[in-house]
């Protein structure tokens, strides 16, 4: 067991809890916060301090003073390749008719989705892809991305360094609700702000 004090954020999924539970087998002290969008804000971000931060398909955005209050690395799962910053990238690559998908981890930097990048997981689009089937799928390859990374400090090796770039492009949750809503989202393509 790791003699390290970590702070997990993840979504409510059981994807989340699954990756949860296992840092709780990895390291000596877990604090977990299972969270989504729309919830109160959590106290604890505003007192915690440690030795790693894992993100695991959490929306919630860190701040720079919680960042500052890491000692060791903050790593977050991201569920959708780099070209899909910020969040929906499910929808976005099943309305932009891509025929594959991935998952992403990167170190947390201040700026979203923005971090150098670790590993991309890809994996193909199914024919009549639904937006919740791709969730579902990115949330099972992002779960086995994760093991494998915790692994990796678990036993005292390197994290790998990708060579993959982020996308230029922030999708915010004002662009999602009108992709919902419409279907389209070329009125916003000037929107790289987060929402």
């Amino acid at each position: 067991m790791i003699k390290e004090s970590v702070l997990f954020i993840g979504d409510t999924s059981r994807w989340s809890a699954l990756a949860a539970s296992y840092l709780d087998d990895v390291f000596e002290k877990v604090d977990t916060l299972l969270w989504d969008h729309g919830d109160p804000k959590p106290d604890i971000i505003d007192t915690w301090s440690g030795d790693r931060v894992f993100c695991f398909k959490a929306d919630l955005v860190l701040s720079p003073a919680l960042l500052n209050r890491v000692r060791g690395s903050a790593i977050n799962f991201h569920p959708s390749p780099p070209r899909y910053r910020g969040v929906g990238g499910y929808h976005f690559a099943i309305k932009d008719g891509c025929t594959e998908f991935g998952v992403t981890c990167h170190h947390i930097v201040r700026k979203i989705d923005a971090g150098r990048i670790i590993q991309v997981r890809r994996f193909p689009i199914t024919p009549n892809e639904t937006g919740a089937g791709l969730t579902e799928r990115a949330g099972a390859y992002l779960l086995l991305l994760f093991y494998e990374m915790v692994d990796l400090i678990r036993t005292g090796q390197p994290l790998p360094e990708s060579d993959e770039e982020w996308g230029e492009r922030l999708y915010t949750r004002k662009m999602l609700a009108e992709l919902l809503r419409t279907g389209r989202v070329e009125a916003l393509d000037a929107t790289l702000t987060t929402a």
